[in-house]
């Protein structure tokens, strides 16, 4: 684990082996942690950089609100302090909303980009939804991060063969810092980085477990929206694809890596 100052705070991640340069980010109330089996993977043939969000891993705690434009801001500010502009950047879930958010400020910073299991918005426009962000909270405030952790372990992983995926994702959501993950949480309902990510041409690749929890019929939907994005499904993968079919989405991000890498510096 390495470390580096930027205008944020402190940032904690890791580099491995050699050529294009790709950048993860990993989800809300996770690490860098639960890139490994991509980043063992992809480092046969790429440079490939994991860094901790801001309030997460071991990364700068938050202990003010904070926008998704400032956490993107960050993710920026890492892409020019590496020299590593334009790499390719992989996000998923509020990783791949900090991607769609970088494409709509800057998107000079990224070649092409991945995004697992996300969206360009989280608009609040219905009572379910609101439901649905008042439960996390209330879970959180009434059993704190071990409890919340427990459940949505279980939600993630619920065949029997996935205890140890189960056990091993408990223990880093409950590991994470309440304010830190709160204020996180936090800036997610109400965002978009639509329609600035509209006009961008930047190659992307927009990948869905087919039991993840939004829609598929959703991702079509905003797939559809943009100028330069196809849309890939994983099958008998849930919200977290990179654990629970890691060889799938690695197979995924080899042809894409490869189609877009050529343009790039080693």
């Amino acid at each position: 684990m390495d470390y580096i100052n930027l205008p944020g705070g402190r940032f904690a991640y890791i580099c491995q082996g050699r050529g294009t340069p790709v950048l993860l980010l990993h989800g809300l109330g996770s690490s860098l942690l639960d890139w490994q089996p991509q980043i063992e993977h992809l480092a046969r043939y790429c440079r490939v950089y994991a860094m901790d969000v801001r309030g997460h891993g071991q990364s700068e705690p938050l202990r003010a609100p904070v926008r998704m434009a400032e956490l993107a801001g960050d993710v920026a500010a890492f892409i020019e302090a590496m020299g590593i502009r334009p790499c390719i950047l992989v996000g998923i879930s509020m990783g791949g909303m900090l991607t769609f958010q970088l494409l709509a400020d800057q998107p000079q910073l990224v070649r092409a980009a991945v995004v697992i299991n996300s969206a360009p918005s989280f608009i609040v426009d219905s009572w379910r939804t609101r439901c649905q962000i008042w439960l996390r909270l209330g879970l959180v405030r009434l059993f704190g991060l071990a409890g919340l952790a427990r459940l949505l372990a279980a939600k993630l992983f619920p065949k029997p063969e996935q205890q140890a995926l189960r056990e091993l994702v408990s223990r880093r959501i409950a590991g994470n810092e309440q304010t830190s993950y709160l204020h996180a949480m936090r800036a997610i309902p109400g965002w978009s980085s639509l329609p600035a990510v509209q006009a961008v041409d930047t190659p992307l690749l927009v990948v869905s477990g087919d039991r993840d929890y939004t829609p598929l019929a959703y991702k079509q939907a905003y797939v559809a929206l943009l100028r330069n994005a196809r849309l890939e499904v994983i099958a008998d993968s849930g919200h977290a694809t990179p654990l629970d079919q890691p060889e799938a989405l690695n197979r995924l991000l080899d042809g894409f890596i490869a189609e877009h890498s050529a343009a790039l510096p080693a």
